[in-house]
């Protein structure tokens, strides 16, 4: 599994079908997505995304990946009426479309991002994403990406399964194409997917995160000197790789705790501690709080 790949699937974003309609005569609708996100795709027509002020207009093939915590809205034009999307679901079934064609067909996908910490990667995407059509070349895994989702809800019997592995597709090739196309220089995590021997110390950290590593043994595992990917880390991460790997083990460990089947001893061994007291100390110098008083302090013991 790449970097990236990790990242969005560790995030646990669950998605799931909010519209899927094709609208025949002028109509608004209201996103209300303080703690979700969520794509707009536009498969017929056009329409305007408003977004804090601005006005975008969407055009057939066009993808709307709005971030968590953004309010927006979709219209047909500026000056039509907005309404909230339970409202539009009753007004749809009732449409008498006439035998006329669409004004607009879109598919609309919600994120729900759960109150857990996120990845420090997802502070530096921008609150929306716009890949535009005219953008994406005919073979780019976008366009089957789409077609995909549009084929399985045109047969009428499409699968939550399929759509929700598609809908996950669709995210990591749109996060994708936006880290192609804004490339940075500035120290973040967008520098370090650029950077190929960071990215590929990250990606053998992740894969092998129990493994015994020292600085040493991760430099010969890349390919350079121990000065090298210790000066690349703090230049680009701001953090050296070996305090990485311990906020990784402990974001890790936290997952795991969460499991009551599983033990401390369990979960020190698993993220690569030799017993429960290596683990809660180190625990305890990234958090603050021992693993135990951390979990008492969230249900308020």
């Amino acid at each position: 599994m790449d970097l990236l790949s990790e990242i969005l699937t560790n995030a646990a974003w669950k998605a799931d079908l909010l519209a899927r309609t094709s609208v025949y005569k002028a109509w608004g609708l209201r996103f209300p997505c303080s703690k979700s996100g969520g794509f707009h795709i536009i498969s017929q027509g056009s329409c305007f995304a408003r977004l804090k002020g601005k006005l975008i207009q969407l055009e057939k093939g066009d993808i709307l990946f709005v971030a968590k915590g953004l309010d927006h809205e979709l219209v047909y034009s500026p000056k039509d009426k907005v309404m909230d999307i339970t409202k539009f679901h009753e007004m749809s079934q009732k449409e008498n479309k006439a035998n006329r064609p669409p004004l607009t067909t879109f598919v609309s996908v919600r994120y729900e991002v759960p109150e857990t910490p996120q990845h420090p990667f997802f502070m530096e995407i921008p609150e929306y994403i716009l890949v535009r059509s005219s953008d994406i070349l005919a073979h780019h895994p976008l366009n089957a990406t789409q077609i995909l989702i549009s084929q399985e809800l045109d047969s009428g019997i499409g699968s939550d399964l399929i759509l929700q592995r598609l809908t996950d597709i669709l995210l990591y090739y749109v996060i994708r194409h936006w880290l192609e196309i804004h490339p940075s220089s500035s120290p973040g995590w967008r520098s370090a997917f650029k950077d190929e021997k960071i990215l590929s110390a990250l990606e053998v950290l992740h894969r092998r995160i129990s493994y015994p590593w020292t600085l040493e043994k991760l430099s010969k595992s890349v390919g350079v000197s121990r000065a090298s990917i210790a000066n690349r880390f703090r230049e680009v991460l701001g953090c050296t790789p070996m305090d990485y790997l311990a906020k990784l083990r402990m974001d890790k460990g936290k997952v795991l705790m969460a499991d009551a089947n599983s033990t401390l001893e369990e979960v020190a061994r698993t993220v690569g501690y030799s017993s429960a007291f290596a683990f809660s100390k180190a625990y305890k110098r990234i958090h603050g709080l021992s693993p135990r008083n951390d979990e008492q302090e969230k249900i308020g013991a």
